[in-house]
């Protein structure tokens, strides 16, 4: 039997939810079915090595530096990219500039028109594939349509939470409708972006974020903790996620001063890496309010599930998320969770029994977590609860066979 040839279209391998979500993907797929190829945009990011050897990994020649564009460094970013090499593509880069400039409120969408008009000058994939999959999302998804012509089936994963505030419409419109199927990680997701987008409902679906249960248990018995763990007894806090405003870390430093002024002893833990101006914007924030000794960043790891193993309670104060992947791994350590109100929040946590689901503002995560540090039982049922449960679902790789 001839093997079907995949593509799988990626950025980076960084330590993150997508990223993490990919390998457990890949790692249930038959290679005796499928000849599985990974294109990234650039050759970078600590979970490089964790891609099996099964896998055969490309890069893009050029212009990979696009994909990593943002409204932050559009300037920089494009300079590098393209200037340097045409200082004629100056003209087509300059109306978006202007855009930036005359509506911030749109620096979102116009960043999106942006990438998808430089995207053009990105050669096209020549190769012959049974599908493509744009694993990493919008614009792995832009790039799978309009640059790899020869893959019989085109497959989007949406992992993240449609909102029409940020996004643009008309182009997002267009590329979903290009799309054979477009996979959606929750329910809630789903619904959303059917709600949108009716007319798209019939090619969507659901697969879960995959979780090797065996797998992270084995790994968070790896040795490497929190640091201080030889010199501190209080309560430590975890997150892990993108330094991003989308992550909501920024409301730490408000929610750590109230629990400083009620005279608690705790620390609390940021795993990952992400925007520098969004962390020296936290680190300031977190010094004007005096808590800079209990915000404790630790940069991005290859393995978070010792920290989850050794923490007292996972914090996700996320304003929007599909279906975060930390939070299920989470769930699998067995942690005391308290989760901002993001879209499948409530869907992860059953509603209230796996762990709270606050407002999402920093008075209500206050509140909640504040329950959990003065509710050692409280803690305790929710541990009970969540060791009593199966969050093992690496049948979900089904669902992608059956897509393909």
């Amino acid at each position: 039997m001839q093997k079907k040839r995949l593509l799988f279209i990626g950025i980076i391998m960084n330590c993150a939810g997508t990223e993490q979500s990919f390998l457990s993907l890949v790692n249930c797929l038959d290679f005796e079915s499928y000849e599985v190829d990974l294109l990234l945009a650039k050759n970078e990011g600590l979970f490089m090595d964790l891609i099996p050897s099964q896998v055969n990994v490309k890069f893009m020649p050029e212009y990979g530096d696009l994909f990593l564009l943002s409204s932050k460094n559009a300037f920089s970013n494009l300079f590098d990219t393209f200037v340097k090499k045409n200082p004629f593509s100056l003209f087509s880069i300059l109306p978006y500039f202007f855009r930036f400039i005359l509506f911030p409120k749109q620096k979102v969408k116009t960043a999106t028109k942006l990438f998808c008009k430089m995207m053009q000058k990105i050669p096209p994939v020549t190769e012959h594939y049974d599908a493509a999959l744009a694993y990493w999302g919008e614009r792995t998804m832009f790039y799978m349509i309009d640059k790899v012509p020869n893959a019989k089936k085109k497959i989007a994963w949406v992992h993240f939470e449609y909102r029409a505030d940020k996004c643009d419409d008309e182009t997002y419109a267009a590329y979903f409708k290009s799309c054979d199927r477009i996979v959606n990680v929750s329910a809630a997701a789903e619904s959303a972006l059917k709600q949108k987008f009716p007319e798209i409902g019939g090619k969507c679906a659901i697969v879960e974020n995959i979780q090797n249960v065996g797998f992270i248990r084995r790994r968070s018995l790896e040795a490497g903790s929190f640091p201080d763990a030889n010199h501190f007894s209080g309560i430590r806090i975890l997150t892990v996620g993108r330094i991003t405003e989308q992550k909501g870390i920024d409301m730490i430093p408000e929610i750590l001063r109230k629990l400083k002024e009620d005279k608690y002893e705790l620390r609390w833990y940021v795993i990952g890496e992400g925007e520098q101006s969004e962390k020296d914007k936290i680190i300031n924030s977190a010094l004007k309010y005096g808590v800079g000794e209990m915000l404790i960043f630790l940069g991005a790891t290859q393995n978070a599930y010792p920290y989850m193993r050794d923490c007292d309670i996972y914090v996700q104060p996320s304003r929007f998320e599909g279906k975060p992947v930390a939070v299920e791994e989470a769930k699998i350590m067995r942690c005391p969770i308290v989760a901002a109100n993001y879209l499948s929040a409530r869907e992860q946590l059953a509603d209230g029994k796996y762990g709270f689901v606050a407002d999402t503002n920093p008075a209500s995560l206050y509140e909640n977590i504040k329950i959990l540090i003065d509710d050692p039982m409280q803690r305790e049922r929710f541990t009970m609860e969540l060791d009593a449960a199966n969050f093992g679902n690496e049948a979900q790789a089904k669902k992608v066979c059956e897509l393909l």
